[in-house]
C-alpha cells in the first residue's frame, strides 16, 4: 500500500501508514495535508486490502458528546457502518454512526480481565457495547455494565445474548455518576441488612 501511495501523492507529502481496523471497516486519520487526497488514499486502502476491508472512513472531528461517538466521512466502499468485530474469541456487533469503539484498547481489556478473579463482581461505567463487560463475564461471578448511549446498550444487550453471557450481566442506560450512587447506595443497603442481620442472631 505504501509503495502504491508513494507513486501516487506529490513528492513532500507524508505517507499515510497504518489504519484501525474495525470488523470490515478501516478507520483512518488523516493528516490536513492529506485532505485534498483523501479518496485518492482510501481508495487505495480499499483496494488493497479487500475483501476483509469493505469500506474506508475518516475521523472528521474529536469526540465532543456525551455518547462518546466519532464524526466519521465515509471515503470509500460500501459505506455500511455496521459491522462484526471478533475480540479476545467473543463476537461484537457494532455500528460505528451511533457507537464507540476503540480497537486500540483490546490490550488494556484484556490485561483488567486478567486481573479479575472467579468469584469478583466488576461494576463497569463506560461499557458501551460491552468489550470489557463480557469478557469479564466469561471469568468472574457478575458483571454490572452501564453506559449513558442507549445505542450502546442496546448492542450491548445484543451482544450478551450472542455471546450466551445474559445471565452473568445486568445492564443499565444511565449517567455514569448517578449509576455509581446507585450502586453505592445498594451496597450500603446490602451492609447495613447484614449488620442487622447478624445483630440479631446475637
Amino acid at each position: 500500500m505504501s509503495e502504491v501511495l508513494e507513486v501516487l501523492l506529490p513528492e513532500g507529502v507524508i505517507i499515510p501508514t497504518g489504519f484501525e481496523t474495525i470488523g470490515h471497516i478501516a478507520h483512518l486519520n488523516l493528516r490536513d495535508e492529506h485532505m485534498p487526497y483523501k479518496k485518492l488514499i482510501a481508495s487505495v486502502v480499499l483496494d488493497k486490502n479487500k475483501p476483509k476491508i469493505q469500506t474506508v472512513v475518516n475521523k472528521t472531528d474529536v469526540i465532543q458528546n456525551n455518547y462518546r461517538t466519532m464524526q466519521l466521512e465515509v471515503l470509500a466502499g460500501n459505506g455500511s457502518l455496521r459491522t462484526m468485530v471478533i475480540e479476545s474469541g467473543l463476537r461484537f456487533q457494532v455500528d460505528l454512526g451511533t457507537v464507540y469503539w476503540n480497537s486500540r484498547l483490546a490490550t488494556e481489556r484484556q490485561r483488567l480481565v486478567n486481573i479479575f478473579r472467579n468469584l469478583d463482581v466488576v461494576c463497569d461505567m463506560f461499557s458501551g457495547v460491552g468489550p470489557l463487560a463480557i469478557s469479564a463475564a466469561k471469568k468472574v461471578k457478575y458483571v454490572y455494565a452501564n453506559d449513558i448511549n442507549p445505542n450502546a446498550v442496546g448492542y450491548l444487550e445484543r451482544n450478551m445474548v450472542l455471546n450466551k453471557l445474559e445471565k452473568k450481566i445486568e445492564v443499565f442506560n444511565m449517567d455514569a455518576r448517578r449509576f455509581l450512587t446507585w450502586m453505592l447506595e445498594g451496597l450500603l443497603v446490602q451492609y447495613i441488612q447484614a449488620s442487622t442481620c447478624n445483630q440479631s442472631h446475637k
